[in-house]
């Protein structure tokens, strides 16, 4: 005998089959009353689902829809008119013959409402019909109803929208159809139809009451709640449920949680489509769309579409490690020239690869305009039906905010698992353990909201919402309170996200005893591994991360100077290796103010993240590096083409000089560095230039015959051995010849600002560039507690490479000094000579495993103070800081010399 269920949900649809499967039932169907209505209408006749009819509203808003073209093109508006739509259809609302007075703004309203579902039902594929017309079309076909469904019960269901009641009432009068009710609220509309309507008494399950912190806390204690009935051993999965009223504002806890739990949850409303790696796909090519090209947006591209697209294979892993190490890549043009280049370099000729990615570059440049043929060229099945799905929820320039808000299905199967589920699919399919979440005044029941398109002075909203959310809330609730047969938990978070005090929900039942649960408590079963260590100190005291931590702890805030202030073994290799490298200015400055931040940058090669978006500011260190490019492009300009060089060079032709030199410096700087938006990048150039037409014009004697030179590489720097040969031939001295500092074994190296030669060789000049404020005249820097060791450096060096050299002169040259920005160095071998000490010392210190924090570790900007104890600056230093200076007393009276 055939048997038909009408129900409510895919969560009762899928418990439908497979009790008819474990029972053999094969002549039951479940399905919902749409389902029922098209298969009676016949010819392969459907609803109209949702993602139809947004594709339908999204080419429908390319017409004249009167006073609604001013928000059509707006984001959200698909899924808005979708909802309007589906609520009037389901109210049984004729939109054409609603009446209203001649020129009145409803009038208006409703001819727009009423031409947006006309175009929009020219788009709906033929198959689909709205639901009046399916069950107009079911009605002259009743005859066909009983062999077609056998006896029909309506299942898990309070209520049923008005464009279906004739079809059942139609039914209930030449077959057999039965609501059962159970213990749910019966619509007084059903008993005037005559239907037989199945009661039974309300179960009577064991009520309890929870208060928690927060909405995360109470997601953490549903878990410990699951987690605990499972480990009775009488209950299983299948029989609980976690709900409330609107899941969004705790999927994102419960993603994690569960996670962290191992606990299969079953999400029934779908996960979120960005959680999954075909989201994020989609994700990544809508940054690339929407934001434009970077290579960090790049990278994250291709590494999904190798595991995602199979044409992208080819594509070896590690690609971007032949890209230009610190370029941006923020343009098309960037990536066709790189790309280009790579063809030779990273890939062999002709490789598919290559190719393939520059077709991608290609692709890609299209444009946000044609966002749907990008996606159907590049993603897999699943990805691009997610893409299609974002594009007919809004315009492609709010493919950030459509891709955010799509749900999935869940693949975790829920006829096994512990579901997380809104309120309105557990009333239609009961579980015996159900615990409920956001029983706050703000959450549950939701407040009622007019249709933002047909609002309550267009059309009542009694008339367009026959159940409004808050009252499907309170029935839901009443429900769930009903049909659950052993235990319904009920809890509620004390503040909100902001902090702010929550407010009861009017159905929390206050009548119960409340348990106050706080967030640091013990609980008697774990949620998962993470929450087990924290329930169990004493086991957790054993795992050697805690016995780490605690030890650091304890030595952070103790008077002694232990291996987590920076002591480390005698000689250590990785010591001895940093020390073995050549040392620059910057090194040395680390090493003889912060030795432990000398560890860190030079031993763990720890470094600062590079920004690799487009920047909003330019920061200190760029500026000073951009600043000091320009300098080395116009000197290097002036020296080749101006008759005497850059000593008898006039205002006029620095300043052309500067020019031309700026424009180099910036198109190249912008084809490989990020630069912030144009108002600023041309703002901060126009900083450089003045700067440095400063710094070039400085009223100063010019050495005899004097020969100019910029940026000059010395001790076998880097840069050095970059240059070609005959470059390399015009510096004045051996850039690859070591130089070591007198009394030590350190190595130097490094590029020296500017160094100005007299004709004969026998005085010159060095200056260093400071792109900052200049200090107080009142305490001119020597070596600054070993912060400035530039000049001095610089000095000796020029004074070991340039033989038959008498006289160095050093300094400082501050561009934005207004008074004379110059500092010398009134004793270059003086200062060389105590930094020499102090350098040995620093190798005897470190070398000996003292590598402690120093005065450097105590500056404003010290990049590396996240590894610090928190509060260092408050507490920690204070106590250690005597400590500290008599450990390291050959270096703590360099920290307090000018």
């Amino acid at each position: 005998m055939r048997n038909t269920i009408i129900i409510h949900s895919r969560l009762a649809w899928r418990r439908f089959r497979a009790d008819a499967a474990v029972a053999r039932r094969h002549g039951l169907q479940a399905l919902p009353i749409e389902l029922l209505a098209a298969r009676l209408a016949g010819g392969f006749l459907q609803p109209i689902d949702s993602d139809a009819l947004k594709s339908a509203i999204a080419k429908a808003i390319l017409a004249d829809l009167g006073e609604l073209n001013d928000i059509k093109l707006l984001p959200g508006f698909a899924r808005a008119a979708a909802a309007t739509l589906s609520k009037a259809w389901s109210a049984g609302l004729d939109l054409n013959e609603r009446s209203a007075p001649e020129g009145s703004a409803t009038r208006s309203r409703l001819a727009a409402i009423a031409r947006l579902e006309s175009e929009a039902l020219q788009h709906i594929p033929p198959s689909m019909r709205r639901p009046a017309d399916l069950v107009a079309m079911a009605l002259g076909r009743l005859h066909h109803a009983e062999t077609l469904f056998g006896k029909i019960s309506v299942e898990g269901r309070t209520e049923m929208s008005p464009v279906w009641r004739p079809l059942l009432a139609a039914l209930a009068g030449v077959m057999e159809v039965r609501w059962i009710s159970g213990p749910r609220y019966t619509p007084g509309w059903l008993r005037d139809l005559g239907i037989p309507i199945v009661e039974t008494t309300a179960a009577n399950p064991e009520i309890l009451c929870e208060s928690c912190a927060s909405s995360r806390h109470e997601a953490l204690e549903a878990l410990r709640w699951a987690r605990s009935l499972i480990a009775r051993g009488d209950v299983r999965p299948e029989q609980i449920a976690i709900a409330t009223a609107s899941p969004e504002e705790w999927d994102d806890h419960f993603l994690a949680l569960s996670e962290m739990s191992g606990l299969d949850l079953h999400f029934v409303h779908g996960r979120k489509a960005l959680t999954t790696p075909q989201g994020q796909l989609a994700a990544a090519l809508a940054e690339i769309l929407l934001r434009g090209f970077s290579k960090a947006r790049m990278i994250r591209l291709v590494s999904l579409l190798r595991h995602q697209n199979p044409a992208f294979e080819v594509v070896p892993a590690n690609w971007w490690r032949a890209l230009p190490k610190d370029a941006p890549l923020l343009g098309v043009a960037q990536w066709r020239e790189t790309l280009g280049a790579l063809a030779n370099d990273a890939f062999p000729k002709g490789d598919a690869a290559a190719a393939l990615l520059r077709d991608l570059v290609e692709t890609l440049a299209f444009g946000l305009k044609r966002a749907p043929e990008i996606g159907e060229r590049l993603l897999g099945v699943r990805s691009l039906a997610i893409w299609r799905k974002s594009l007919t929820e809004g315009p492609p320039e709010a493919l950030d905010v459509t891709l955010a808000k799509l749900h999935l299905p869940d693949d975790v199967e829920p006829e096994a698992a512990v579901i997380w589920t809104p309120a309105s699919a557990l009333a239609a399919e009961p579980r015996a353990y159900v615990r409920l979440i956001g029983l706050t005044s703000r959450a549950w029941p939701r407040r009622q909201a007019e249709d933002p398109l047909l609002p309550n002075h267009i059309i009542r909203s009694d008339l367009l919402d026959p159940l409004p959310v808050h009252e499907a809330d309170r029935r839901d609730f009443d429900t769930i309170l009903k049909t659950t047969t052993r235990q319904v938990v009920c809890s509620h978070a004390r503040r909100d996200a902001q902090g702010r005090i929550n407010g009861l929900s009017p159905l929390y039942p206050k009548s119960q005893p409340q348990v106050y649960r706080q967030r640091a408590r013990i609980p008697e079963h774990a949620a998962g591994w993470s929450d087990r260590l924290f329930a169990r100190p004493a086991e957790f005291s054993t795992l050697p991360v805690a016995q780490s931590a605690l030890s650091c702890w304890i030595d952070w805030h103790t008077d002694r100077l232990t291996a987590h202030d920076g002591l480390v073994r005698h000689r250590h290799p990785l010591v001895v290796a940093a020390l073995n490298r050549r040392q620059s200015a910057t090194s040395l400055t680390k090493l003889l103010r912060d030795p432990l931040g000398y560890l860190w940058t030079y031993g763990f090669r720890w470094q600062e993240p590079q920004e690799s978006e487009e920047p909003l500011l330019l920061d200190a260190l760029a500026f000073g590096n951009l600043l000091h490019i320009t300098l080395q492009k116009a000197v290097d300009r002036l020296e080749a083409a101006h008759p005497g060089g850059l000593g008898n060079a006039d205002a006029g032709a620095i300043s052309d000089a500067l020019d031309e030199s700026l424009n180099t410096v910036a198109v190249e700087w912008e084809r490989n560095a990020p630069v912030p938006p144009p108002v600023i990048w041309r703002r901060k150039l126009e900083n450089v230039r003045a700067l440095a037409l400063a710094a070039l014009t400085f009223p100063e004697q010019q050495l005899p015959a004097q020969k100019s030179f910029a940026e000059i590489p010395f001790g076998g720097d880097p840069r050095a051995e970059a240059l070609a040969p005959e470059h390399r031939a015009r510096l004045p001295w051996d850039a690859l010849r070591p130089v070591v500092i007198p009394g030590t074994a350190v190595a130097i190296g490094g590029s020296i600002d500017r160094l100005d030669l007299s004709g004969s060789g026998a005085s010159a000049r060095v200056t260093d560039y400071k792109s900052g404020a200049p200090p107080r005249r009142s305490k001119e820097p020597v070596l600054k507690g070993g912060a400035e060791l530039q000049r001095c450096l610089y000095a000796y060096a020029v004074r070991a490479l340039v033989e038959g050299l008498d006289k160095v002169e050093a300094r400082l040259l501050y561009p934005k000094g207004v008074d004379g920005g110059l500092y010398l160095l009134a004793d270059p071998a003086d200062a060389l000579e105590r930094l020499a000490d102090f350098v040995g010392a620093a190798q005897r210190h470190v070398l000996a495993g003292n590598l402690l924090p120093g005065a450097g570790a105590e500056d404003s900007f010290n990049d590396l103070a996240f590894a610090l104890p928190g509060g260092a600056k408050e507490s920690y230093f204070e106590m250690k800081r005597p400590l500290i200076a008599e450990r390291l007393a050959g270096l703590a009276p360099l920290w307090e010399l000018e």
